[in-house]
Protein backbone atom coordinates (compact mmCIF):
# COMPACT_ATOMS: atom_id res chain seq x y z
CA UNK A 1 0.00 0.00 0.00
CA UNK A 2 1.12 3.49 -0.80
CA UNK A 3 3.33 5.94 2.41
CA UNK A 4 -0.55 7.60 2.70
CA UNK A 5 -2.81 4.95 3.33
CA UNK A 6 0.03 2.52 5.59
CA UNK A 7 -0.67 5.78 7.99
CA UNK A 8 -4.56 5.40 7.65
CA UNK A 9 -3.84 2.24 10.11
CA UNK A 10 -4.71 3.05 14.20
CA UNK A 11 -1.31 3.13 15.21
CA UNK A 12 -0.79 1.95 19.29
CA UNK A 13 1.85 2.27 21.59
CA UNK A 14 2.68 0.35 25.04
CA UNK A 15 2.01 2.62 28.16
CA UNK A 16 2.32 1.28 31.54
CA UNK A 17 0.47 -1.95 31.19
CA UNK A 18 -2.33 -1.00 28.40
CA UNK A 19 -2.50 0.36 24.76
CA UNK A 20 -3.77 3.54 23.60
CA UNK A 21 -4.41 4.16 20.31
CA UNK A 22 -3.76 7.11 18.23
CA UNK A 23 -6.99 8.83 15.82
CA UNK A 24 -6.05 7.87 12.53
CA UNK A 25 -5.65 10.86 10.08
CA UNK A 26 -5.10 10.17 6.25
CA UNK A 27 -2.60 11.95 4.15
CA UNK A 28 -2.32 13.05 0.76
CA UNK A 29 -0.27 12.06 -1.76
CA UNK A 30 3.50 12.66 -1.62
CA UNK A 31 4.13 16.05 -3.58
CA UNK A 32 7.85 15.84 -4.47
CA UNK A 33 7.33 18.09 -7.37
CA UNK A 34 6.28 21.29 -4.53
CA UNK A 35 10.14 21.12 -3.40
CA UNK A 36 11.66 23.13 -6.20
CA UNK A 37 15.68 23.30 -6.69
CA UNK A 38 15.59 26.94 -4.93
CA UNK A 39 13.21 26.70 -2.22
CA UNK A 40 12.78 27.47 1.54
CA UNK A 41 14.40 23.74 2.29
CA UNK A 42 17.68 25.51 0.51
CA UNK A 43 17.51 27.93 2.82
CA UNK A 44 17.39 25.59 5.70
CA UNK A 45 20.07 23.32 4.14
CA UNK A 46 22.51 26.51 4.00
CA UNK A 47 22.26 27.28 7.85
CA UNK A 48 25.46 25.15 8.74
CA UNK A 49 27.52 27.42 6.14
CA UNK A 50 25.96 30.30 7.42
CA UNK A 51 26.68 29.91 11.04
CA UNK A 52 30.70 28.55 10.00
CA UNK A 53 30.99 32.04 8.33
CA UNK A 54 29.91 33.84 10.97
CA UNK A 55 31.65 32.19 13.47
CA UNK A 56 34.86 32.89 10.93
CA UNK A 57 34.37 36.57 10.88
CA UNK A 58 34.06 37.18 14.42
CA UNK A 59 36.04 34.32 16.33
CA UNK A 60 40.07 34.95 16.74
CA UNK A 61 41.86 33.11 18.46
CA UNK A 62 38.82 32.27 21.16
CA UNK A 63 38.10 35.94 21.04
CA UNK A 64 35.07 37.65 19.63
CA UNK A 65 35.75 40.38 17.34
CA UNK A 66 33.18 42.47 16.32
CA UNK A 67 33.61 45.14 14.36
CA UNK A 68 32.89 47.81 16.03
CA UNK A 69 32.52 46.62 19.44
CA UNK A 70 36.04 48.19 20.93
CA UNK A 71 35.67 51.37 19.11
CA UNK A 72 34.83 54.81 20.83
CA UNK A 73 31.93 56.10 20.64
CA UNK A 74 32.20 59.52 18.61
CA UNK A 75 32.22 62.72 19.79
CA UNK A 76 28.95 64.84 20.40
CA UNK A 77 27.32 61.51 21.68
CA UNK A 78 26.25 61.38 25.01
CA UNK A 79 28.50 58.34 25.79
CA UNK A 80 31.18 59.67 23.39
CA UNK A 81 34.82 58.00 24.68
CA UNK A 82 33.05 54.85 25.49
CA UNK A 83 32.87 51.76 23.64
CA UNK A 84 29.90 49.74 22.84
CA UNK A 85 31.87 46.54 24.85
CA UNK A 86 32.28 48.76 27.89
CA UNK A 87 28.78 50.77 28.06
CA UNK A 88 27.05 46.92 27.40
CA UNK A 89 29.45 45.63 30.30
CA UNK A 90 28.66 48.36 32.54
CA UNK A 91 25.02 46.92 32.79
CA UNK A 92 26.09 43.53 34.49
CA UNK A 93 25.42 42.23 37.97
CA UNK A 94 29.47 42.17 37.69
CA UNK A 95 29.79 45.94 37.47
CA UNK A 96 27.37 47.66 39.61
CA UNK A 97 27.69 48.75 43.60
CA UNK A 98 25.29 47.20 46.24
CA UNK A 99 22.66 49.98 45.57
CA UNK A 100 21.46 47.29 42.59
CA UNK A 101 21.49 47.87 39.01
CA UNK A 102 21.81 51.26 37.34
CA UNK A 103 21.22 50.32 33.64
CA UNK A 104 19.48 47.61 31.68
CA UNK A 105 19.23 46.22 28.29
CA UNK A 106 15.91 46.49 26.10
CA UNK A 107 15.71 44.41 23.05
CA UNK A 108 13.18 45.24 20.43
CA UNK A 109 11.58 43.03 17.50
CA UNK A 110 8.61 41.62 15.61
CA UNK A 111 7.88 38.16 14.13
CA UNK A 112 10.78 35.68 14.53
CA UNK A 113 13.33 38.61 15.67
CA UNK A 114 11.37 38.81 18.69
CA UNK A 115 11.64 35.10 19.30
CA UNK A 116 15.76 36.13 18.91
CA UNK A 117 15.07 38.75 21.05
CA UNK A 118 13.75 36.49 23.47
CA UNK A 119 16.74 33.56 22.95
CA UNK A 120 19.54 36.91 23.68
CA UNK A 121 17.24 37.48 26.91
CA UNK A 122 18.13 34.18 28.34
CA UNK A 123 21.87 34.17 27.06
CA UNK A 124 22.50 37.89 28.08
CA UNK A 125 21.28 37.45 31.77
CA UNK A 126 22.67 34.09 32.22
CA UNK A 127 26.23 34.52 31.00
CA UNK A 128 26.64 37.96 31.59
CA UNK A 129 24.51 38.81 34.16
CA UNK A 130 22.34 41.61 32.60
CA UNK A 131 19.24 42.96 33.22
CA UNK A 132 17.30 42.77 30.19
CA UNK A 133 13.36 43.62 28.99
CA UNK A 134 12.28 41.94 25.76
CA UNK A 135 9.44 44.19 24.08
CA UNK A 136 7.24 43.61 20.63
CA UNK A 137 8.72 46.77 18.65
CA UNK A 138 4.80 47.69 17.69
CA UNK A 139 4.25 48.39 20.76
CA UNK A 140 7.17 50.40 21.61
CA UNK A 141 6.87 52.63 19.16
CA UNK A 142 3.80 54.36 20.69
CA UNK A 143 4.82 54.14 24.28
CA UNK A 144 7.15 56.81 26.14
CA UNK A 145 10.69 54.77 27.00
CA UNK A 146 12.13 54.85 30.60
CA UNK A 147 15.50 55.03 29.59
CA UNK A 148 18.63 56.31 31.41
CA UNK A 149 22.01 57.68 30.63
CA UNK A 150 24.15 54.72 29.78
CA UNK A 151 21.26 51.85 29.03
CA UNK A 152 20.81 49.88 25.91
CA UNK A 153 18.61 49.20 23.28
CA UNK A 154 19.18 46.90 20.80
CA UNK A 155 16.76 46.70 17.67
CA UNK A 156 16.21 43.13 15.89
CA UNK A 157 15.08 43.20 12.23
CA UNK A 158 16.26 40.56 9.87
CA UNK A 159 15.69 43.39 6.48
CA UNK A 160 16.75 46.35 8.64
CA UNK A 161 13.84 47.99 7.33
CA UNK A 162 10.65 46.81 9.36
CA UNK A 163 8.71 49.89 9.94
CA UNK A 164 7.88 49.11 13.84
CA UNK A 165 11.67 48.33 14.21
CA UNK A 166 12.81 52.09 12.51
CA UNK A 167 9.99 54.13 14.28
CA UNK A 168 10.88 52.27 17.74
CA UNK A 169 14.53 53.85 16.90
CA UNK A 170 13.53 56.89 16.04
CA UNK A 171 11.17 57.54 18.71
CA UNK A 172 13.79 56.38 21.26
CA UNK A 173 15.96 59.03 20.12
CA UNK A 174 13.49 61.74 20.44
CA UNK A 175 12.36 61.08 24.26
CA UNK A 176 14.28 62.51 27.01
CA UNK A 177 17.88 60.87 27.42
CA UNK A 178 17.41 59.36 24.25
CA UNK A 179 20.89 60.66 23.14
CA UNK A 180 22.82 59.27 25.51
CA UNK A 181 21.46 55.54 25.07
CA UNK A 182 23.29 53.15 22.78
CA UNK A 183 21.75 51.79 20.19
CA UNK A 184 22.65 48.37 18.58
CA UNK A 185 20.76 46.90 15.26
CA UNK A 186 21.12 43.60 14.32
CA UNK A 187 20.94 43.02 10.84
CA UNK A 188 21.00 41.20 7.88
CA UNK A 189 21.91 43.86 6.06
CA UNK A 190 24.48 46.63 6.98
CA UNK A 191 23.37 49.12 4.76
CA UNK A 192 19.95 48.98 6.00
CA UNK A 193 17.91 52.04 7.28
CA UNK A 194 18.17 50.28 11.03
CA UNK A 195 22.17 49.65 10.56
CA UNK A 196 22.67 53.31 9.39
CA UNK A 197 20.51 54.78 12.36
CA UNK A 198 22.23 52.55 15.06
CA UNK A 199 25.30 53.63 17.04
CA UNK A 200 26.41 49.60 16.65
CA UNK A 201 25.82 47.05 14.18
CA UNK A 202 26.06 43.29 14.65
CA UNK A 203 25.58 41.89 10.93
CA UNK A 204 24.55 38.33 11.13
CA UNK A 205 25.49 37.79 7.26
CA UNK A 206 22.90 35.18 6.96
CA UNK A 207 22.96 36.52 2.99
CA UNK A 208 19.27 36.59 1.13
CA UNK A 209 16.93 34.04 1.89
CA UNK A 210 14.26 32.59 -0.95
CA UNK A 211 11.65 32.01 1.60
CA UNK A 212 9.43 35.07 3.39
CA UNK A 213 9.71 33.00 6.46
CA UNK A 214 12.82 33.49 7.92
CA UNK A 215 14.98 30.27 9.01
CA UNK A 216 18.76 30.86 8.23
CA UNK A 217 18.07 34.17 9.42
CA UNK A 218 16.71 33.16 12.83
CA UNK A 219 19.66 30.51 13.62
CA UNK A 220 22.53 33.30 12.62
CA UNK A 221 20.67 35.94 14.75
CA UNK A 222 20.75 33.15 17.53
CA UNK A 223 24.47 32.65 16.76
CA UNK A 224 25.55 36.66 16.96
CA UNK A 225 23.62 37.36 20.14
CA UNK A 226 25.84 34.00 21.71
CA UNK A 227 28.85 35.80 20.71
CA UNK A 228 27.60 39.16 21.99
CA UNK A 229 27.00 36.99 25.45
CA UNK A 230 30.39 35.39 25.16
CA UNK A 231 31.74 38.81 24.69
CA UNK A 232 30.24 40.61 27.82
CA UNK A 233 30.47 37.50 29.86
CA UNK A 234 34.15 37.66 29.22
CA UNK A 235 34.79 41.25 29.56
CA UNK A 236 32.78 41.24 32.91
CA UNK A 237 33.89 37.72 34.30
CA UNK A 238 30.71 36.44 34.85
CA UNK A 239 31.50 32.54 33.65
CA UNK A 240 33.99 30.54 35.41
CA UNK A 241 36.77 29.95 33.44
CA UNK A 242 35.90 25.48 32.84
CA UNK A 243 32.28 26.54 31.55
CA UNK A 244 33.26 29.35 29.38
CA UNK A 245 35.31 27.06 27.33
CA UNK A 246 33.40 24.48 26.83
CA UNK A 247 30.74 26.86 25.56
CA UNK A 248 33.17 28.34 23.34
CA UNK A 249 33.92 24.65 22.31
CA UNK A 250 30.38 23.74 21.85
CA UNK A 251 29.64 27.11 19.94
CA UNK A 252 32.76 26.06 17.14
CA UNK A 253 30.98 22.66 16.93
CA UNK A 254 27.79 24.10 16.23
CA UNK A 255 27.51 23.76 12.68
CA UNK A 256 28.62 20.42 12.36
CA UNK A 257 25.84 19.43 14.76
CA UNK A 258 22.98 21.59 12.56
CA UNK A 259 24.34 19.66 9.41
CA UNK A 260 24.16 16.36 11.10
CA UNK A 261 20.38 17.15 12.02
CA UNK A 262 19.81 18.36 8.51
CA UNK A 263 21.55 14.87 7.12
CA UNK A 264 19.19 13.08 9.83
CA UNK A 265 16.15 14.31 8.58
CA UNK A 266 15.98 15.75 5.56
CA UNK A 267 18.54 14.32 3.51
CA UNK A 268 16.15 12.47 0.84
CA UNK A 269 14.23 15.41 0.19
CA UNK A 270 17.18 17.46 -0.17
CA UNK A 271 18.49 14.55 -2.16
CA UNK A 272 15.32 15.24 -4.81
CA UNK A 273 13.58 11.79 -3.62
CA UNK A 274 10.75 10.82 -5.97
CA UNK A 275 9.24 8.46 -3.01
CA UNK A 276 9.76 7.95 0.70
CA UNK A 277 8.95 4.76 2.28
CA UNK A 278 7.87 4.44 5.97
CA UNK A 279 11.45 4.93 7.87
CA UNK A 280 13.39 6.34 5.23
CA UNK A 281 12.94 10.07 6.39
CA UNK A 282 11.40 9.74 10.35
CA UNK A 283 10.18 13.58 10.05
CA UNK A 284 8.40 13.78 7.04
CA UNK A 285 6.47 10.10 8.54
CA UNK A 286 5.64 12.76 11.37
CA UNK A 287 4.90 15.87 9.29
CA UNK A 288 2.46 12.98 7.51
CA UNK A 289 0.92 11.45 10.94
CA UNK A 290 0.32 14.99 11.67
CA UNK A 291 -0.76 16.83 8.35
CA UNK A 292 -4.39 17.13 9.08
CA UNK A 293 -4.17 18.28 12.43
CA UNK A 294 -6.19 21.40 13.51
CA UNK A 295 -4.16 22.66 16.42
CA UNK A 296 -0.59 22.40 17.58
CA UNK A 297 1.02 22.77 21.22
CA UNK A 298 4.90 23.80 20.96
CA UNK A 299 6.22 23.38 24.94
CA UNK A 300 9.93 24.48 26.33
CA UNK A 301 11.28 25.72 29.28
CA UNK A 302 14.27 28.38 29.75
CA UNK A 303 16.06 28.49 26.78
CA UNK A 304 13.92 26.14 24.63
CA UNK A 305 10.64 28.44 25.15
CA UNK A 306 11.62 30.99 22.70
CA UNK A 307 11.82 28.23 20.18
CA UNK A 308 8.87 26.61 21.25
CA UNK A 309 7.77 30.11 19.96
CA UNK A 310 9.33 30.34 16.81
CA UNK A 311 8.02 26.16 16.30
CA UNK A 312 4.50 27.44 16.62
CA UNK A 313 4.74 30.46 14.40
CA UNK A 314 6.80 28.13 11.93
CA UNK A 315 3.83 25.52 11.93
CA UNK A 316 0.99 28.64 11.90
CA UNK A 317 3.27 30.29 8.35
CA UNK A 318 4.09 27.53 6.49
CA UNK A 319 1.22 24.61 7.49
CA UNK A 320 -1.55 27.31 7.94
CA UNK A 321 -2.04 25.14 11.34
CA UNK A 322 -3.22 26.96 14.47
CA UNK A 323 -0.30 26.47 16.96
CA UNK A 324 0.58 28.13 20.48
CA UNK A 325 4.12 27.81 21.88
CA UNK A 326 3.89 28.17 25.79
CA UNK A 327 6.26 27.37 28.67
CA UNK A 328 5.98 23.96 29.52
CA UNK A 329 5.48 24.50 32.94
CA UNK A 330 1.99 27.06 31.78
CA UNK A 331 0.49 23.89 29.94
CA UNK A 332 -1.56 23.62 33.20
CA UNK A 333 -3.16 27.05 32.75
CA UNK A 334 -5.73 26.63 30.17
CA UNK A 335 -4.02 24.67 27.57
CA UNK A 336 -4.13 21.25 29.00
CA UNK A 337 -7.84 21.53 29.01
CA UNK A 338 -7.26 21.23 24.83
CA UNK A 339 -5.21 18.20 25.11
CA UNK A 340 -6.74 14.85 23.43
CA UNK A 341 -5.76 12.62 20.74
CA UNK A 342 -6.34 14.89 17.81
CA UNK A 343 -4.15 17.77 19.61
CA UNK A 344 -0.40 17.37 19.03
CA UNK A 345 1.99 17.90 21.73
CA UNK A 346 5.73 18.68 20.57
CA UNK A 347 7.83 19.29 23.35
CA UNK A 348 12.22 20.48 23.56
CA UNK A 349 13.45 18.38 26.48
CA UNK A 350 16.59 17.73 26.28
CA UNK A 351 18.69 16.56 29.40
CA UNK A 352 20.69 19.33 29.24
CA UNK A 353 18.02 21.50 30.78
CA UNK A 354 18.33 21.52 34.38
CA UNK A 355 14.18 21.08 34.29
CA UNK A 356 14.48 17.99 32.46
CA UNK A 357 12.66 16.44 34.94
CA UNK A 358 10.28 18.78 35.44
CA UNK A 359 10.00 18.65 31.24
CA UNK A 360 9.35 14.64 31.48
CA UNK A 361 6.14 15.60 34.02
CA UNK A 362 4.63 17.74 31.92
CA UNK A 363 4.71 14.96 28.76
CA UNK A 364 3.10 12.37 31.74
CA UNK A 365 -0.06 15.21 31.89
CA UNK A 366 -0.22 14.85 28.17
CA UNK A 367 0.23 11.34 27.91
CA UNK A 368 -2.41 11.25 30.90
CA UNK A 369 -5.03 12.74 28.46
CA UNK A 370 -4.63 10.82 25.12
CA UNK A 371 -2.16 13.42 23.45
CA UNK A 372 -0.34 12.40 21.12
CA UNK A 373 3.75 13.92 22.04
CA UNK A 374 6.64 14.35 19.95
CA UNK A 375 9.91 15.14 21.71
CA UNK A 376 13.13 16.87 20.95
CA UNK A 377 15.68 15.69 22.75
CA UNK A 378 19.55 14.51 22.38
CA UNK A 379 20.17 11.51 20.29
CA UNK A 380 21.74 9.76 23.19
CA UNK A 381 18.60 9.93 25.60
CA UNK A 382 16.23 6.62 25.19
CA UNK A 383 13.85 7.90 28.14
CA UNK A 384 11.49 9.38 26.73
CA UNK A 385 10.72 6.46 23.61
CA UNK A 386 8.32 5.10 26.08
CA UNK A 387 6.52 8.56 26.76
CA UNK A 388 6.24 9.69 23.06
CA UNK A 389 4.69 8.62 19.77
CA UNK A 390 8.04 10.21 17.87
CA UNK A 391 11.09 10.92 19.38
CA UNK A 392 13.61 13.51 17.36
CA UNK A 393 17.25 13.20 18.65
CA UNK A 394 19.69 15.50 17.86
CA UNK A 395 23.84 15.36 18.98
CA UNK A 396 24.60 16.83 22.66
CA UNK A 397 25.21 20.57 23.05
CA UNK A 398 25.73 23.13 25.82
CA UNK A 399 22.67 23.89 27.47
CA UNK A 400 22.43 27.57 25.99
CA UNK A 401 22.93 26.52 22.42
CA UNK A 402 20.15 23.23 22.76
CA UNK A 403 18.09 25.89 21.18
CA UNK A 404 19.98 26.49 17.66
CA UNK A 405 20.18 22.93 17.38
CA UNK A 406 16.32 22.05 18.31
CA UNK A 407 14.96 24.91 15.91
CA UNK A 408 15.98 23.16 12.76
CA UNK A 409 13.79 20.24 13.13
CA UNK A 410 11.02 22.42 13.71
CA UNK A 411 11.69 24.31 10.78
CA UNK A 412 11.98 21.45 8.74
CA UNK A 413 9.38 20.21 9.80
CA UNK A 414 6.72 23.01 9.53
CA UNK A 415 8.21 22.71 5.49
CA UNK A 416 7.29 19.43 5.57
CA UNK A 417 3.61 19.82 6.18
CA UNK A 418 3.01 22.98 3.72
CA UNK A 419 4.76 21.24 1.28
CA UNK A 420 1.88 17.96 2.02
CA UNK A 421 -1.07 20.36 2.51
CA UNK A 422 -0.13 21.96 -0.75
CA UNK A 423 1.00 25.59 0.63
CA UNK A 424 2.78 28.14 -0.98
CA UNK A 425 5.77 27.33 1.77
CA UNK A 426 8.15 29.88 -0.46
CA UNK A 427 5.21 32.43 -0.21
CA UNK A 428 2.95 31.92 2.66
CA UNK A 429 -0.78 33.77 1.89
CA UNK A 430 -0.61 37.03 3.65
CA UNK A 431 2.88 37.32 4.38
CA UNK A 432 5.73 40.01 3.38
CA UNK A 433 9.21 39.50 4.07
CA UNK A 434 9.79 43.41 5.13
CA UNK A 435 7.21 44.90 6.55
CA UNK A 436 7.07 48.15 5.81
CA UNK A 437 3.43 49.20 5.65
CA UNK A 438 1.23 50.91 7.93
CA UNK A 439 -1.41 48.96 8.87
CA UNK A 440 -3.66 51.63 10.14
CA UNK A 441 -4.31 55.11 9.13
CA UNK A 442 -2.28 56.81 12.40
CA UNK A 443 1.32 55.94 11.32
CA UNK A 444 2.96 58.79 13.22
CA UNK A 445 1.02 59.03 16.60
CA UNK A 446 -1.23 55.59 16.74
CA UNK A 447 -3.50 57.58 18.27
CA UNK A 448 -0.90 58.03 21.23
CA UNK A 449 0.71 61.40 22.31
CA UNK A 450 4.22 62.15 21.03
CA UNK A 451 6.93 61.40 23.21
CA UNK A 452 8.73 65.02 23.89
CA UNK A 453 11.76 65.59 22.82
CA UNK A 454 14.73 66.48 24.92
Amino acid sequence: SSHGEQLTDVQHSFRGGGFTAMAPMQAPLQAFDRIGSESMLNDIWETPKVLRNLLQKHLKEGTVEIPGLRDQLPAGHGLAGRSPLEVMAACSQSKVSGSGFSNRFTIIGSGTSWHAALLAEYLLEHMARIPVETQYASEFRYRTPLVRPGDVVVVVSNSGETTDAVESLRRLRRCKDGASVLTVAVVNKASSTLARECDFVIDVSAEAEVGVASTKGFSATGVAFALLAAALADACGTMPAAEFQTFMRRLEELPGSVQEVLDKESKPLKQGAEALGIGECPLWDIGCQNVLAQNFIFLGRGFNFPIALEGAMKCKELAYIHAEGYPAAEMKHGPIALIDQFMPVLVVCPKADPSYEKIKANIEEVQARHGATIAITEKSNRELEELCEYVIGVPETHEYLMPLLAVIPLQLLAYMMGILRGNSVDNPRGLMKSVTVEMDGLANTGGYAPCKSS
